[in-house]
């Protein structure tokens, strides 16, 4: 039984090193014969339940391979498939060899994980003592080739790209959008102030985001609340009652501020977390200052993008994150509307929906077709979303899109999508936490004699139908990185 799995294992290596290699006719007739004739085996004795039973996750981070166990069984690895300095597929016993390292333990029960690190080599699949092969996604092998051959990843976002709502625009595929057409919401919201100078305020908010421009070291502001009695807002000299002007709903948006705030950098998703307001306290000068509000007498209609988007790095990485966010209040499942508030016994429904992609093309990294064959994408972005009932309550609709795009003809030649069931698996709906993640894609590259740009897309799909579909959410875009591959 033992020389059995042995071989179950060989075989599936052989899988893996046929994906990583060009090898001759003969080797791989050889490679394929073994194979059928294995498999003619295994189709003559019973699969153990054993076997059925062992699952394995796999992925990276940085260079280290790590493994959650997802299975019913103990999970013993012996083997580790790595690819070295030189981009040749080795096998390594763990138990015998030093060269990789597992902690806590190659041993992984259900339900626990495990991490893998290799002396100048990256792991990326493992065997186990059941004779299981399990392997890294596919779309990350070349990724993994492109790093060990030392092709610098080009940044098409990242660092100082944006660092205001209004740099947003050159990179906007359509920049009307801004001021309208963007958003289709239930409690429509309308410019009140476009101002700058000196503001003071003391506030009950919903959800506060704070970021800091790197440029120069001032900070952005995005604060999403309702009009309260006690309220106290200040811009410019001029006080504002935003219990009479904003008695449903408000975004009040602060660009380059400096002066005193009791917030600190990052999300505050008071109303989230405590199903209550917290409070927002600042006094100093701001460069931009836009407020946007709503009262009992607000309608559905349609908005512009602006209130909907917070440039600044809200972790203090000197990486700027741009956020689209459709949230403003509440949590909710299938048995109600996500995002709704009860103001004066009625109940009030706050559902935003984008009508026109947020899509940015970044015609700064421009790609020639008749140099480039193929090329990796690489993102790291966040998700969240206010549905605790997940996959249950919402389809499973296209969120971000990103691919090549043809600035001729206004459209992607080639593109990857992540939808709302990919997204979903990481993020915590209450407590609030966001949790980066990093996605590499495989693009290729057509031999048209164009130039084409990378481009991404950015939406919420969905707009109540019943009490389902009903999600908000808040989308942070960090970085962007392309390592391209010559013909």
């Amino acid at each position: 039984m033992i020389i059995t799995k042995m071989k179950k294992g060989v075989s599936e290596v052989v899988g893996v090193s046929i994906a990583f290699a060009i090898i001759s006719i003969a080797m791989l007739y050889i490679l394929l014969s073994f194979f059928s004739s294995l498999t003619a085996l295994q189709q003559s004795i019973p699969i153990p339940t054993y076997y059925v039973n062992e699952k394995l996750v796999l992925y990276l981070i940085g260079d280290n391979l790590n493994m959650r166990n997802i299975g019913s069984i103990v999970s013993h690895v012996i083997y580790v498939v790595a690819v070295d300095q030189y981009q040749n597929r080795i096998v390594i016993d763990i138990e015998r060899s030093s060269q990789c390292s597992t902690y806590p333990s190659n041993t992984v029960p259900p339900g626990g994980s495990a991490s893998i690190v290799c002396r100048n080599a990256i792991p990326i699949a493992v065997i186990t003592k059941n004779g299981r092969v399990f392997t890294l996604d596919p779309q990350l092998y070349a990724l993994i080739i492109e790093r060990t051959t030392a092709i610098p990843i080009v940044t098409v976002y990242g660092g100082f790209t944006l660092t205001s709502t209004s740099g947003l625009i050159k990179f906007l595929e359509n920049p009307s959008i801004m001021m309208g057409g963007a958003v289709n919401t239930s409690k429509r919201l309308t410019l009140l102030v476009d101002s700058s100078g000196s503001i003071s305020a003391n506030l009950n908010v919903a959800l506060v985001i704070v970021g800091r421009n790197p440029a120069n070291n001032k900070l952005n502001i995005l604060a999403i609340g309702r009009g309260k009695t006690g309220d106290q807002l200040n811009i410019g000299g001029s006080s504002i009652n935003l219990a009479n002007v904003a008695s449903h709903r408000y975004r009040l948006k602060i660009e380059n501020f400096t002066g005193i705030i009791n917030l600190g950098l990052g999300i505050h998703a008071c109303y989230i977390n405590k199903t209550s307001m917290c409070t927002l306290s600042l006094n100093g000068q701001a460069d931009r200052i836009l407020l946007y509000n709503s009262t009992d007498r607000a309608r559905s209609g349609t908005v512009g993008l602006e209130p909907y988007v917070f440039i600044g790095d809200i972790d203090g990485n000197d990486n700027v994150e741009m956020i689209f966010v459709t949230q403003d209040f509440s949590y909710g499942g299938g048995s109600n509307v996500n995002d709704r508030l009860t103001i004066d016994l009625s109940t009030v429904y706050y559902i935003d929906s984008s009508i026109t992609p947020l899509r940015l093309v970044f015609h700064q990294v421009p790609i020639d077709s008749n140099k480039y064959s193929s090329a990796i994408l690489s993102v790291r972005m966040f998700f969240w979303d206010n549905s605790i009932d997940d996959i249950s309550n919402n389809d499973n609709r296209v969120i971000v899109r990103v691919g090549l795009y043809d600035n001729t003809t206004k459209t992607f030649i080639y593109s990857v999508y992540l939808s709302y069931y990919e997204l979903c698996r990481y993020r915590h709906v209450t407590p609030f936490s966001i949790s980066y993640i990093t996605k590499d894609f495989t693009i290729y590259i057509p031999n048209t004699g164009r130039r084409y740009y990378v481009a991404i897309e950015i939406l919420d799909p969905f707009h109540l139908e019943g009490n389902r579909n009903d999600a908000d959410l808040i989308i942070g875009l960090e970085y962007i990185g392309i390592a391209l591959s010559n013909r």
